[in-house]
C-alpha cells in the first residue's frame, strides 16, 4: 500500500494501533526503507519503540539480524495531540529519547515522532538529541517525506554546540577551550571560535592574535571561504608521546571596531554564520562557538548557527541563573522562529550546568540556590515552558532528584591561563573532569 492510499484509508480519529497497521510501515517504506529494513516492536534495552529501520547491506539483513538500527518510529494515535509543548507531546518525545538513549541504541541516529497527522524528526549525536525539523503537518505528506530524507540522506558530522549566558563570569570561554581540548584528546576532530570580538578571550587564552579583517570578510561576503579564517592550535605535553591539535576560528579585529548596531545587522545577516559554517561541518566532530555575555548581534548570530545552546551558570549568582531561564523562555524562541522561516527547528537548550563550584560547598549554600531555582522554575510557567528538566535533568515522576550537572573549581584552570595552555591539556585532573562532563552530555560512554 502506497502511502498516500495509507493515509486516505485511516478513519477519523484513527486510535494507535491502526495508525501503527496501516500508516507506519508505508511511510517508513517511502523515507526509503524496504519491508525487510524494519522491524516493529523493537526491543531497545529500556522499552519497546513502535518501529526501527536500518538499510540492509550484503549478508546482513535487518529483520533477520536486527543488529545496529539506524531510525527508530514512535506511533500515537490520532487522538494524542502532538503539538510542541503540549502535555501528550512532551510525554512522547520524553518516551523516544528514553529509547534513543536505551542500551541497544548506540548506532541510531534518527528518531521521528507521528500520529499520521503530525511528524517531527530528531537527531542523535552521541547523547544529545535534538529536533531538525519543526512539527510538520502530514496534510502534505509528501513534502512531510521529502524534508526528512534530505535530512536523514545527507547529515552533516558535526554538532554545532553554541556556549552562551547573558551573564558574564561564568566561564563560558574556559568551557569553549576545555571542552575544545578535552574532545580532541578523546580522539574528536573540533573547530573552536571566538565569536566576541570585544573581548577576544578565547584567543588571548591561547596567545593567539586575533585575525585582520578575514572573519568579517566571511561574515559580510558569502562568496568568502571560511577555510581561509581557520588555523590550528597545537600543544604537546612534556611527558606525551604524541601532540594534540584543534582548529580555531579567531575574533576579529574589525568585528570590534563597527560599534554602530544598525549597521551591523544591515551589513551581518541573521544566518551569516550558520551560511559560513556549512561548508565545514563535514569536517568536524563538534564545532564549539563561544559568544558574547550580551543579547546583540554577535550573540545572536552564533545562537542562530546552533543545534544546541550550553549555559554555564553560578551556583552563588542569581543572575546567571536567571539569564539562563530566561535564554530558555524569551531568546531562544526567538532564533527558532527565525530558524523556522529556513524550515528547521532551530537551537535547542541542554540542560544548565554549574561552573566554578568549590570542591566543598554548604548545605546551606545549596538549599539557597534550589529555593532560587524553584522560583525560577514557577515564574517560567507563565511562559508556559517547563524549567524543571533543564536545571534538574534527572528527575522523573518517581524520583526527585535536585541533581545538577557542574564542574568543579580548580586552581589548575586559572594556572593554565597563564601559561596559554587549556587546563584539559595542561593538567590530567582537568582532564578527567571535561572527560566526565563530556560523557554525560556529548559521547557515548
Amino acid at each position: 500500500m502506497n502511502l498516500q492510499t495509507a493515509i486516505q484509508r485511516l478513519p477519523n480519529c484513527a486510535p494507535e494501533p491502526i495508525v501503527e497497521q496501516w500508516f507506519t510501515p508505508a511511510f517508513i517504506q517511502a523515507l526509503g526503507f524496504d519491508i525487510d529494513e524494519m522491524v516493529p516492536q523493537f526491543d531497545t534495552g529500556a522499552g519497546t519503540v513502535d518501529h526501527a529501520a536500518r538499510c540492509n547491506f550484503e549478508g546482513n539483513v535487518f529483520i533477520q539480524t536486527r543488529e545496529n538500527p539506524c531510525l527508530y518510529v514512535e506511533v500515537k494515535g490520532q487522538d494524542s495531540t502532538l503539538t510542541e509543548n503540549h502535555p501528550d507531546y512532551v510525554k512522547a518525545l520524553t518516551q523516544l529519547k528514553r529509547y534513543l538513549l536505551a542500551p541497544k541504541s548506540e548506532s541510531v541516529e534518527w528518531g521521528i515522532l507521528t500520529n499520521s497527522l503530525h511528524a517531527q524528526l530528531f537527531r542523535k549525536h552521541g547523547r544529545v538529541i535534538y529536533p531538525v525539523t519543526p512539527c510538520l503537518d502530514c496534510s502534505d505528506i509528501n513534502s512531510v517525506v521529502r524534508a526528512f530524507r534530505k535530512r536523514i540522506t545527507k547529515p552533516p558530522r558535526a554538532l554545532t554546540v553554541t556556549i552562551y549566558n547573558n551573564k558574564g563570569g561564568v566561564g563560558k570561554t574556559s568551557t569553549t577551550l576545555n571542552l575544545a581540548a578535552a574532545l580532541t584528546v578523546l580522539g574528536k576532530r573540533v573547530l573552536a571560535i571566538d565569536f566576541d570580538p570585544n573581548q577576544q578571550d578565547l584567543g588571548d587564552a591561547l596567545n593567539m592574535p586575533p585575525s585582520e579583517g578575514r572573519m568579517w570578510e566571511v561574515l559580510t561576503d558569502k562568496n568568502a571561504d571560511i577555510r581561509t579564517c581557520i588555523t590550528q592550535y597545537e600543544y604537546k605535553h612534556p611527558k606525551a608521546k604524541r601532540g594534540f591539535s584543534f582548529d580555531i576560528l579567531l575574533s576579529d579585529r574589525e568585528m570590534a571596531s563597527e560599534i554602530d548596531e544598525v549597521k551591523l545587522r544591515q551589513r551581518v545577516k541573521p544566518n551569516a554564520l550558520l551560511r559560513a559554517l556549512e561548508t565545514v561541518k563535514d569536517d568536524y566532530d563538534y564545532i564549539l562557538i563561544d559568544a558574547p555575555p550580551n543579547w546583540r548581534i554577535f550573540s545572536q548570530r552564533a545562537v542562530y548557527a546552533a543545534d544546541v545552546v550550553l549555559m554555564p551558570a553560578r551556583h552563588d549568582n542569581l543572575h546567571s541563573l536567571q539569564n539562563a531561564a530566561m535564554a530558555i523562555t524569551d531568546l531562544l524562541p526567538q532564533v527558532q522562529k527565525e530558524r523556522l522561516k529556513q524550515g528547521d527547528a532551530g537551537p535547542i537548550a541542554l540542560p544548565i550546568f554549574l561552573n566554578g563550584v568549590p570542591s566543598r560547598i554548604s548545605h546551606s549554600q545549596i538549599e539557597i540556590m534550589h529555593q532560587a531555582i524553584a522560583k525560577i522554575i514557577k515564574e517560567g510557567k507563565r511562559s508556559r515552558v517547563d524549567l524543571k528538566s533543564y536545571f534538574y535533568p534527572k528527575w522523573t515522576p518517581g524520583r526527585r532528584s535536585f541533581e545538577m550537572a557542574k564542574i568543579v573549581y580548580m586552581a589548575h584552570i586559572a594556572k593554565a591561563d597563564f601559561y596559554h595552555v587549556p587546563a584539559a591539556l595542561g593538567f590530567k585532573v582537568a582532564f578527567e573532569q571535561y572527560r566526565d562532563f563530556i560523557k554525560e552530555y556529548f559521547v557515548w560512554a
